[in-house]
């Protein structure tokens, strides 16, 4: 069979791209329906639905109405094939490519030929076809799409034709061609202002039609009165006419028909079946009889399979002579080798061939086109031929041997679909085809799996096939990790997996050796608490995966060996791996689901170490870049109610953290399984305890506990017993409070957890304070912050203010880490504690975009409520190094021409009046902020916005310089949220204050230039413009970035927004006095870089 040659794994059939051969001789043109309902010549119509019954003339409709408006247009003949849409997504990129002339999308062909394209990924490669298409486009241009109804599974084609509609570029138009209605939800359908739309009786001849089809296309005079009759019997129906008329009818039966009923696509077939009968086979020469019969079992009939099932040579030649005769065939394509019969004759032929040929001849037709198929590659058309001649053994060889390769090429949903129309009763009898069953579902329905791998590891229990166990063991582990979150079932499966990996691995193809790898590392991980076992797997998974660079699994197997750091508390080791996995997040041959997953992991660890504001930008993000549909159908849905409450409770919102709770609890299905169920109802049971609703904390508790119980799992029953132990503290319930603790503390150091260990530690030292046994909390306290400083940690899951407060307090007063809870509260509380252990609250300076005075968040004084020499000499005290100037400094730059005894004076007066100002104002004495040491005012206490910004940014630059991206970009993120502009004008006047307002412009530019170009790099170019733009209102003569927003533009196909660039940095240049020649010698360098 002759395909058409592509860069694609995929052998795409003759006809895809070209529309079916009209001799516009024997048509007739559809003036009506061009004038009215069609009218669209300034192609104001996104989309034009043409939706009627067989024989209705759709196709011929749509290319003359492409002819009559002399539109561009690219022709696609949709076939079940494109059910998967992957395949439907590769046609089209192919049809592009092969009908326009230099157009090509590098990106999108890469991902379908190297990479793994699963339901996440549509919308992303879809995404690239259409901005490579309108970056392409200069006119408008129509994508035909005909015979829509042949798609079956259609529920992912839908959706990736409904987001392909809604967001294609303009000069994109769409003709839709099909026999039933659409089941397009896309809002340009749902709106229906941009759409035309024609129906069955649109498509039906009226009397005016029908008489000129006669005279002048059929060249058959008849009468007006003929014609209203024709119209009668027909309703215009056009295949009843044609076929009226067809050259061997010499009686014109259909429209005679003496009854006088109405005849249509829908009446009774046996009439046609008769005609076809007696007017088309009986014509036939009768030794062709036999071979007909046999070949309308094939849905297509390449000439040299037909010479091998007849027999008969050359049989190319008697189908092409037959289709010029119009004997209801047609050739396929342009070198006449590929044919079909009319859809209404090969159903005749079927039904003849099903009383005349014995079953056993028609699974030998299916048999032979399926290896006709086997021999060109065509795997998935020789699996449907055995499955239609029920050879379901011969399938199950071939997915046997060929299965993970085709899933390797993205033929999930083709296989997957096939498998589908399998009767479950009989799937279930063949072991491989059951494997592959539950496999596929994995993306789809995940949920769905586990009766198929179950049923397909006895079979194989019973063969002996320890191969197809092997599978089945992994993917059932898989199952229990992600779907089920039976942890204690999942650990049952362990030691079997592990050995006979042990035994296969020599022999096992390399995707299979490192899916069960990954998933033994997921299984010692999450079920057993086994971080050595686990880091074994992983790194066989990763080394594998990098050894033959298979992204999907290198992002797979990495995300596995970070959570194994994550939840052992090794920050360092973690901190290494999600740097790898955010090298990985724009590499286009990593999937969707893999980036999901990653980003999950990153959430997990910015709610372990609570920072919540780069916690809640990647929430964001997350939501941003999926559809919520879809996360709502994974683990991720729960957990960011777990852990956004987490973050809300570690910053005493307690409300917002239980309404959290009780929001997730009921949203998906994924947080009704007993392993997310425990971990909802826990948080919510610690809410409930610092809230001091007793009675329902424990009920909540008890829940939880039992579902835990039941769901197992090292990390998670540590930590419900640590969290456990906090409620109860809270509750005053001291002996079971030191229970679970205890028994928290003691499975988290059985798993090496440090991270565990030390919130157990912390926990169990405020239970002991609580208890009114301070002494006993020394030890505990002094561990625990120990560890926190060593490890890198200065947040837990379940350190919470008032905790906080009284133990940090505690330990400054006790000199336990003293500095580093100094640290702590400082970061976490907004306060320091004095040596007696005296909470001081800290005084926030804000400089950025407006000055204010603040504390606890409540402002003290602004700009306007202090005088020029008090904002003055405050800004000097900020600015200065530590926040310390000498007495003399500031006497000689506040009054420089006073005598050195007049300065000293005018100084004590403005120090005694802004101290008499803001003294009241203050929750403790004035000298816990500022005072005098040896002629040294000093300002303590406080925190000024401008030194927190400079402090991220230089992290930001630091770990860029060091090449660790994500660590890089939360700095930077932390930095770019902090800097809410440039200091006002108005406000200070002394050089050294304005000299640090450069410094801050300075810093912002630097950090802001590297993290767009970062931006831009990795593909995000949408937010490396905002960033750009950000930069630009503050110098719009950055060349660099000037340079790199305009790249930016062109490459998004904004050629305005790129010349207005050009003229603003033309503006600029004018403003800032360069020559007419050095402009043009800019922007030249600019628009030729």
């Amino acid at each position: 069979m002759r395909t058409e040659e592509n860069n694609l794994d995929y052998a795409i059939p003759s006809n895809k791209f070209y529309p079916p051969h009209i001799d516009k001789s024997q048509s007739l043109l559809r003036t009506r329906l061009l004038t009215t309902n069609l009218q669209d010549t300034r192609h104001n119509k996104k989309v034009i639905v043409i939706e009627a019954q067989a024989g209705q003339g759709k196709t011929t409709l749509a290319s003359q109405f492409l002819d009559y408006n002399n539109t561009d247009y690219l022709w696609y003949q949709v076939g079940p094939e494109d059910s998967d849409p992957v395949l439907l997504l590769s046609s089209l990129l192919a049809n592009l490519v092969s009908n326009l002339p230099d157009f090509n999308s590098p990106q999108l062909t890469t991902i379908l030929t190297e990479g793994s394209v699963g339901p996440l990924d549509l919308t992303r490669c879809a995404n690239i076809l259409l901005k490579d298409l309108d970056r392409y486009l200069s006119k408008d241009i129509y994508l035909v799409f005909d015979d829509l109804h042949l798609i079956e599974y259609n529920a992912l084609t839908n959706s990736l034709l409904e987001h392909i509609i809604d967001t294609s570029p303009p000069t994109v138009h769409f003709v839709f061609i099909s026999r039933q209605p659409l089941e397009l939800k896309s809002k340009i359908l749902r709106n229906g202002n941009q759409i035309s739309y024609v129906n069955t009786a649109d498509l039906a001849l009226d009397n005016n039609e029908i008489e000129e089809l006669f005279n002048n296309v059929l060249h058959k005079e008849i009468s007006r009165q003929d014609a209203m009759e024709i119209q009668k019997v027909t309703n215009g129906w056009i295949m009843g006419i044609i076929l009226a008329s067809h050259p061997i009818s010499g009686r014109n039966r259909f429209w005679l028909e003496p009854s006088g009923a109405a005849l249509t696509a829908s009446h009774d077939k046996g009439h046609m079946l008769d005609y076809f009968q007696e007017e088309i086979f009986d014509q036939i020469p009768e030794n062709l009889h036999t071979p007909f019969l046999e070949l309308s079992i094939l849905q297509e009939i390449p000439s040299d399979l037909a010479t091998e099932i007849t027999g008969i040579n050359n049989f190319s030649i008697i189908l092409f002579e037959l289709s010029q005769d119009n004997f209801f065939i047609y050739s396929l394509d342009d070198k006449q080798q590929v044919f079909r019969f009319h859809h209404f004759f090969q159903e005749f032929l079927q039904r003849r061939a099903r009383t005349q040929l014995a079953s056993s001849e028609i699974a030998r037709i299916y048999s032979h086109e399926a290896r006709y198929y086997l021999e060109r590659d065509q795997t998935e058309k020789a699996l449907t031929c055995y499955k239609n001649g029920g050879d379901y053994k011969t399938m199950e060889k071939i997915l046997q041997a060929k299965g993970m390769n085709l899933i390797a090429r993205n033929r999930t949903i083709t296989i997957l679909t096939l498998l589908q129309s399998i009767p479950q009763e009989t799937l279930f009898n063949h072991s491989w085809l059951t494997l592959y069953a539950g496999l596929l579902r994995i993306d789809f329905e995940p949920q769905s799996t586990l009766p198929f791998f179950n049923s397909a590891r006895r079979h194989f229990i019973d063969t002996g096939e320890e191969t197809g166990e092997l599978i089945t063991l992994s993917q059932t582990i898989y199952f229990h990790f992600v779907i089920s979150g039976q942890y204690n079932v999942g650990s049952e499966l362990l030691q079997r997996t592990e050995t006979l990996l042990e035994q296969l691995k020599t022999t096992l193809p390399v995707p299979i050796m490192i899916m069960a790898a990954r998933n033994l590392a997921s299984g010692y991980c999450f079920f057993n608490g086994d971080m050595e076992k686990a880091r074994y797997f992983a790194n066989m998974a990763s080394t594998l995966a990098s050894r033959h660079d298979i992204r999907n699994f290198i992002a797979s197997s990495r995300f596995i060996q970070g959570y194994i750091e994550l939840l052992s508390g090794n920050r360092a080791k973690y901190l290494r791996e999600a740097e790898i996995c955010f090298a990985l997040f724009n590499d286009p041959l990593v999937g969707e689901s893999n980036k999901l997953t990653m980003r999950v992991m990153n959430l997990c660890f910015l709610s372990m170490t609570g920072d919540h504001q780069n916690y809640s930008r990647r929430q964001e993000a997350l939501q941003k870049s999926i559809d919520n549909k879809v996360i709502d159908q994974t683990v991720a849905a729960p957990y960011l109610f777990v852990w956004g409450s987490s973050n809300h409770f570690s910053r005493g919102r307690i409300v917002q953290g239980l309404a959290l709770l009780t929001k997730g609890l009921g949203i998906t299905s994924t947080a009704s399984t007993d392993h997310m169920h425990s971990q909802i109802l826990q948080w919510q049971a610690f809410g409930y305890a610092l809230a001091g609703k007793d009675e329902k904390a424990i009920k909540l508790l008890s829940e939880s506990a039992d579902l835990r119980e039941n769901a197992g799992g090292p990390f998670y029953i540590a930590f419900h017993n640590i969290i456990a132990g906090a409620v109860f503290t809270r509750l005053k319930m001291f002996d079971k409070a030191e229970e679970t603790l205890e028994k928290g503390l003691a499975i988290a150091q059985s798993i090496s957890s440090t991270y565990l260990t030390l919130c157990a530690l912390i926990n169990r030292s405020y239970f002991k304070y609580e208890s009114e046994a301070h002494e006993a909390a020394f030890d505990d306290l002094e561990a625990g912050l120990s560890l926190m400083k060593i490890s890198g940690y200065d947040h837990f899951w379940s350190w919470e203010p008032a905790m906080m407060t009284k133990l940090l307090g505690f330990a400054v007063k006790r000199d336990i880490e003293k500095n580093f809870a100094q640290s702590l509260a400082r970061k976490r509380l907004g306060i320091n504690f004095s040596d007696e252990g005296e909470p001081i609250p800290l005084l926030k300076f804000t400089l950025l975009d407006s000055f204010a005075l603040s504390i606890g968040g409540e402002v003290l004084f602004q700009a306007k409520d202090l005088t020029p020499f008090q904002r003055e000499l405050l800004g000097l005290l900020i600015t200065a190094k530590g926040q310390r100037i000498p007495q003399d400094k500031i006497q000689l730059e506040l009054w420089p021409d006073n005598s050195p005894d007049n300065a000293r004076k005018s100084f004590d007066t403005l120090l005694s009046r802004l101290r008499k100002l803001i003294a009241p104002r203050l929750p403790v004495d004035l000298k816990k902020y500022l005072y005098i040491q040896k002629g040294i005012l000093c300002l303590a206490n406080c925190e000024i916005d401008g030194l927190k910004f400079i402090e991220a940014a230089r992290i930001g630059l630091s770990h860029d310089k060091n090449g660790d991206q994500l660590q890089a970009h939360n700095a930077f993120q932390t930095a770019f949220s902090a800097y809410k502009g440039v200091m006002p004008e108005d406000t200070f006047k002394s050089e050294q204050v304005l000299a640090y307002n450069d410094q801050l412009i300075h810093i912002f530019v630097e950090f802001a230039t590297v993290w767009a170009t970062n931006l831009a790099k990795s593909g995000q170019p949408e937010e490396a413009i905002i960033l750009i733009k950000r930069i630009l209102q503050i110098n719009l003569l950055e060349e660099n970035l000037t340079q790199l927003l305009y790249r930016l533009y062109n490459q998004n196909n904004n050629p305005l927004k790129a010349r207005d660039t050009l003229e603003g940095y033309r503006k600029a240049l004018i403003k800032a006095e360069y020559t007419e020649e050095e402009i043009t010698e800019f922007l030249d360098e600019i628009t030729t870089a």
